[in-house]
């Protein structure tokens, strides 16, 4: 497989195809994920579930940071249950856009899966080889640097999963790579986020070099590759939280870096950890008000179980 441009025009970097301010996006993003929610080998972006209501927030950093890692995990997990991956797990697992492979390497070790992990990031590569090694699951994590809108494989797979990651797509184009690249009987699974309103839309896609869709505008998609939806859960009151938690452990890291002048900065510098906090704030406010959802959902080929 092989990167191949995909124009798709986005705030921001003008004069450069989607796919390259993606890229860009994560280049620049990679230090502040590891440092933020590493030290892995699982490392996650993106967001957490709380069930349970808000955890406290007065607390060391350290535990901060834990917390945000838990919710990002039991968010994949809770997908996982809810999807019958316990019962029937996939043998050969697609993970499209996979970032440092947080999720690949949990499909791997917790359910055996051998998974192919997109990402159109170069640096990437080496990082996710690294965290399979150091997570015993080498031979089962496959990073590929690949554009999905080329991905040309057909009935290799037993599941595909997007994390946060279909958002950056061509949701027709995803649709059909993703019906021909199953095998019989094998299902997509989607984690993503929906907005309403367009102002807010066009500031979420501004900050994550995105392109947030519509609900329908993925069924339509779904249904026109011979998809049918089987579930569709909405979790977006039980991640409003995790924008909070967010916010907490940057205002922890800001504090730390401001009361020690010796203290070594790291991956963010005082004015990122301010622009984080005030996004993240207004984040809190569009989930707590569902102008943006959170969904799972999972298809499948001509329907199904």
């Amino acid at each position: 497989m092989r990167v191949l441009p995909f124009v798709w025009p986005l705030s921001g970097d003008r004069g450069s195809s989607a796919e390259e301010q993606v890229r860009r996006y994560y280049s620049r993003k990679t230090r502040e994920i590891l440092h933020k929610y590493g030290p892995g080998p699982r490392v996650h972006f993106h967001v957490g579930l709380y069930p349970d209501g808000p955890p406290e927030t007065t607390v060391p950093q350290r535990a901060l940071k834990q917390g945000l890692f838990d919710s990002q995990e039991r968010i994949v997990d809770h997908a996982a249950r809810t999807w019958g991956v316990y019962e029937t797990p996939p043998r050969r697992l697609l993970d499209i856009g996979c970032g440092l492979g947080g999720t690949s390497l949990y499909w791997a070790q917790e359910h055996g899966a051998s998974v192919t992990s997109l990402t159109i990031a170069p640096e990437h590569l080496p990082i996710v080889g690294r965290f399979a090694r150091r997570a015993g699951v080498a031979e089962r994590v496959m990073p590929v640097l690949a554009d999905v809108h080329h991905l040309d494989e057909t009935r290799a797979y037993d599941a595909v999963y997007a994390n946060e990651s279909s958002g950056y797509t061509d949701r027709t184009r995803l649709f059909e790579v993703v019906a021909k690249a199953l095998a019989p009987g094998g299902w997509f699974g989607i984690q993503e986020h929906f907005a309403g309103a367009t102002p807010w839309r066009e500031f979420m896609d501004g900050y994550y070099r995105t392109r947030l869709g519509r609900l329908g505008e993925y069924l339509a998609a779904a249904e026109a590759a011979g998809f049918e939806l089987v579930q569709d859960e909405d979790v977006t009151d039980s991640v409003a939280e995790f924008w909070v938690q967010s916010m907490a452990w940057n205002t922890a890291e800001l504090d730390r870096l401001r009361a020690d002048s010796a203290a070594v900065p790291g991956a963010w510098s005082g004015h990122r950890l301010e622009q984080s906090t005030i996004a993240h704030s207004r984040f809190f406010r569009l989930w707590r008000d569902h102008a943006v959802e959170t969904r799972l959902l999972r298809f499948r080929i001509g329907g199904g179980r």
